[in-house]
């Protein structure tokens, strides 16, 4: 009995101090828009020079992420950010979707809210704004962009695409954007999107075995792109990757180096 109050007691003090740990590496922050408050969470570099201006990106997480403890939506970037601090140069905002709402034009006011708030207290650079997302989040990063076409330097989208893996309901289809709706009624979806954001830089990861989201959503977008004449496509297939190509695509070396190089 007593070995398993100690052992209880162990967990609780490491997982109090895991807690901590976190507060401290990405602190909560709370806003207001509209009458309605909300948290999200921020990182930002140890080491850097609070002098100079430093890039943001907006991170959009997945389904299964959902929820108002403001700590799922990190997903595994603790350990990402751990295993490679010198990568990770940007500060970072971390909004979080409640449970049954995705990445529609409320939500997506509310991520933007938080990362003009960011910008403003890390001093960060509005040249150098970056938006990634996966899954649910990818999806939230397309619908994004295309209604803010001039606000980012670079998107990633990871396991996402731009057609409705179900049916959208008419209360959902009311809250979508008008950008969103218009590309959303287009002939070619994918296309729509692609014209629309041409000029922005973009990189897509999917893996090949994904049964989640279909990878020829992405295929089709990286096709569009090329169609559309776009600047700066980078399309990464992973090979024998399922869904959760997520890790993969922020373990890549190569996506900082080109983050590194990104500014509007």
């Amino acid at each position: 009995m007593k070995k398993a109050i100690l052992l209880i007691a162990a967990f609780l003090t490491f997982s109090c101090s895991d807690d901590s740990r976190r507060e401290a590496a990405f602190p909560t922050r709370e806003l207001t828009l509209a009458g309605d408050s909300f948290k999200y969470r921020i990182f930002v570099p140890k080491v850097r020079d609070p002098n100079s201006k430093i890039p943001v990106m907006l991170y959009l997480h997945g389904s299964g992420a959902r929820g108002t403890d403001n700590r799922n939506q990190l997903g595994g970037f603790p350990e990402w950010i751990e295993e490679h601090p010198e990568r990770f140069q940007f500060a970072i905002v971390f909004p979080q979707c409640p449970e049954e709402t995705f990445w529609t034009a409320p939500q997506i006011e509310k991520a933007l809210a938080a990362l003009d708030k960011t910008i403003f207290e890390v001093n960060g650079d509005q040249k150098k704004l970056f938006l990634a997302g996966y899954s649910m989040g990818a999806f939230g990063v397309w619908q994004t962009a295309i209604a803010k076409p001039d606000k980012f330097a670079a998107i990633i989208s990871v396991a996402g695409g731009v057609v409705p893996l179900g049916v959208v309901s008419a209360t959902d289809r009311s809250l979508l954007s008008t950008q969103v709706a218009t590309a959303s009624a287009s002939p070619d979806v994918f296309q729509a999107y692609a014209d629309a954001l041409k000029d922005v830089s973009v990189w897509i990861v999917h893996g090949d075995e994904d049964d989640s989201v279909p990878v020829e959503q992405s295929r089709k977008l990286a096709a569009a792109f090329k169609v559309a004449g776009a600047s700066d496509l980078n399309y990464r297939e992973l090979p024998g990757v399922d869904h959760g190509s997520v890790g993969n695509a922020f373990r890549d070396e190569k996506l900082f180096e080109w983050l590194g190089q990104k500014s509007k």
